[in-house]
């Protein structure tokens, strides 16, 4: 069901939707989140609030099961999270008269999100589509969890599998912006499979992403790392053997320069 159908303002300026998961049916659309991207060790809210919420009057105020869609200028979804239970915090009555775009609260039953900067490289991926080749190295090594985050989100809800799409026979690693084992990932996920791309985001989801590469019969590549001894020192030798390793045994011949 499109948000057009059930009454909901679905204006450029929307980056969330939450949806009843049976029934498709939109409950509320804003232009922003406040406390459900947080660090890992605060206490979760009791509440979420909805910023400037659009037509949230018109929908119902309760699911017992909610998606929250990420959408993009266009309204297409580019990424989504399985919410469960969610129940309206208080009503659109109590904003003052004449304020069109209230800040809605809803009650979550479910968990959080702990990647902290994920909104806003969400809402970078919104408004600037597509992702532009090494965006992600322009960020404070701080935030390349939560991008590395966001990368596997919206891989997978696009439909797209833990395998090798790109059909270019070289991959290339540049050590330059690799600072940790997060940012690693996200510059092996654009090399392979292009900005934005993912391949893994751990050891164990690279091998099922090598493996399944192989299963499906996927164009054999060759991987130049280039200035090796940087990642090495930056990830530990132990981490960088271990990714060698899964490389040879998965037939990826690996160029370190």
């Amino acid at each position: 069901m499109s948000p057009e159908s059930v009454g909901i303002d679905d204006s450029q300026d929307v980056l969330y939707r939450l949806v009843d998961r049976e029934s498709g049916e939109v409950l509320i659309t804003a232009e922003d989140l406040l406390d459900y991207f947080m660090e890992e060790d605060r206490e979760p809210p009791e509440t979420v609030t909805f910023v400037r919420a659009h037509q949230a009057g018109r929908a119902r105020r309760k699911t017992e099961w909610a998606v929250l869609q990420v959408v993009d200028r266009q309204g297409a979804r580019i990424g989504a999270y399985d919410i469960g239970r969610v129940s309206a915090a208080f009503r659109p009555e109590s904003v003052p008269s004449g304020e069109d775009r209230p800040d809605l609260g809803y009650s979550f039953f479910g968990h959080t999100c702990e990647y902290p900067r994920a909104g806003e490289i969400w809402r970078q991926w919104a408004t600037r589509r597509p992702v532009e080749p090494g965006e992600w190295a322009r960020h404070p090594s701080d935030w390349h969890e939560s991008w590395l985050h966001v990368v596997q989100t919206a891989w997978f809800d696009s439909g797209r599998n833990a395998t090798r799409y790109e059909t270019g026979g070289t991959a290339v690693i540049d050590s330059t912006a690799i600072t940790t084992r997060d940012g690693f990932y996200c510059a092996l996920g654009e090399a392979v499979n292009g900005p934005g791309g993912y391949f893994g985001s751990n050891l164990d989801a690279l091998f099922d992403c090598l493996r399944t590469m192989r299963r499906d019969e996927a164009a054999p590549f060759r991987l130049v790392w280039r200035n090796f001894a940087a990642s090495r020192e930056a990830l530990g030798g132990g981490f960088t053997e271990r990714v060698l390793a899964l490389f040879e045994e998965c037939g990826v011949e690996a160029e370190l320069s």
